[in-house]
């Protein structure tokens, strides 16, 4: 996944730190309050979220597999189709 470098909280985009990726499903973003000792990671695809992680590296693995599992699931429903 080809992530943005790190940005900072950004009129229109986001309130939070976050880095973004755009795949063939939507925009998957992590954001996180970087004012925080101990910040989490959140991750939504399309603004929907998927969920929360310690770090940014889990956050990044964590959206990879969620794509791999949607990917899955998108080939076995198209397999069965006429």
């Amino acid at each position: 996944m080809n992530w943005t470098e790190p940005k900072p909280p950004t009129d229109g985009e986001s309130c939070y730190d976050h880095v973004k990726c755009e795949t063939p499903l939507g925009i998957t973003k992590i954001e996180w309050k970087s004012w925080k000792e101990n910040s989490s990671y959140d991750i939504c695809l399309d603004d929907k979220w998927i969920g929360r992680e310690n770090s940014l590296k889990e956050a990044k693995k964590l959206a990879l597999d969620y794509l791999t599992v949607v990917n899955i699931t998108l080939n076995i429903f198209l397999k069965d189709k006429p």
